[in-house]
């Protein structure tokens, strides 16, 4: 059983025949027009809105949980 953070992690992937934990992640993509700040929903809509894409910004965020840092070493 891999615990992080006190969370049951079940999904390994072996790695130089250590098994090491698989950690879930999170994105968040934001959609903006560089000039106006105007935020947008997805890149649909500010096509079907003719804009430029050079005036178009994405941003995206990815979310990792907190990692045990002070874990027991050999």
């Amino acid at each position: 059983m891999n615990k992080i953070n006190g969370e049951d992690r079940s999904e390994t992937i072996k790695i130089g025949g250590k098994e090491i934990p698989v950690i879930q992640a999170r994105s968040v993509t934001t959609i903006k027009h560089k000039k106006t700040g105007v935020v947008y929903k997805d890149e649909a809509e500010w096509k079907r809105l003719g804009i430029d894409p050079k005036d178009i910004q994405v941003d995206t965020k990815i979310i990792v949980p907190s990692l045990d840092l002070l874990a027991k070493t050999k």
